[in-house]
């Protein structure tokens, strides 16, 4: 049977948004992003699940969050690990689902189309994450200097939701853990096991917060995705 889980990591600290509130939980309009994240993604996709990687201190605060939502699905609340990797991992392991789309918190204006597509990707090639062509000159530098121009043929940011088999990512999540590889998003584990993940477009309005300055995109977008001016 296929289903889906949705999962959201929302354990950082997000220093460099920051240091006085977790960038997930910044609110615009009287909400925290992670609020317009999921509700985007609901909105997008019926998934079968919620499971979100949280900090202990956090999840009174979450549950808040998940009740104003008003979700009618089974939502999980699985440990904040070290790094990224641990935390989904441990999402995973909470899941019941046979497919899991790990979503970024703080990308709270993925499209319909983006999330539909690599969801049905995934599912018929086990592995699959939306982004979007680098347009960009792009430079390989070192201490302020230029070493080198790469070639952007190619060359695509990678974006979130990013789908696969559970088992598929379990194992090369904990084989990245075991061997002390550190990898940023979920692809690059299966890339580390030698696994093929597709890619599909995403939209450019995928972006996600890091910054403070990243709030003037958030006023940009809000009212085409939410209606919130």
């Amino acid at each position: 049977m296929i289903n889906v889980a949705l999962i959201i990591p929302a354990a950082g600290i997000g220093k460099r948004f920051s240091e006085n509130i977790k960038k997930q939980f910044y609110e615009f309009d009287s909400k925290p992003i992670i609020y317009w994240t999921i509700k985007r993604l609901f909105t997008a996709y019926k998934f079968d699940e919620l499971v979100i990687g949280l900090n202990d201190e956090d999840i009174n605060y979450m549950e808040n969050i998940i009740e104003d939502l008003q979700i009618n699905v089974p939502v999980v609340y699985a440990s904040g690990g070290k790094e990224r990797m641990n935390t989904v991992l441990n999402c995973i392991e909470k899941s019941s689902c046979s497919y899991v789309a790990v979503h970024d918190s703080i990308r709270p204006f993925v499209s319909d189309e983006t999330v539909k597509n690599v969801i049905e990707k995934a599912i018929s090639t086990n592995a699959a994450i939306c982004g979007i062509p680098v347009r960009d000159t792009m430079k390989k530098c070192n201490n302020g200097k230029i070493l080198s121009t790469v070639p952007r043929d190619n060359m695509y940011l990678a974006h979130t939701p990013q789908v696969f088999k559970k088992d598929i990512i379990y194992n090369a999540l904990q084989k990245a853990i075991d061997d002390k590889v550190l990898v940023t998003d979920e692809a690059s584990a299966c890339e580390y096991m030698g696994i093929p993940v597709d890619i599909v477009l995403s939209n450019y309005e995928n972006v996600k917060v890091t910054y403070a300055e990243d709030i003037d995109l958030i006023n940009l977008f809000k009212n085409k995705f939410f209606g919130v001016k």
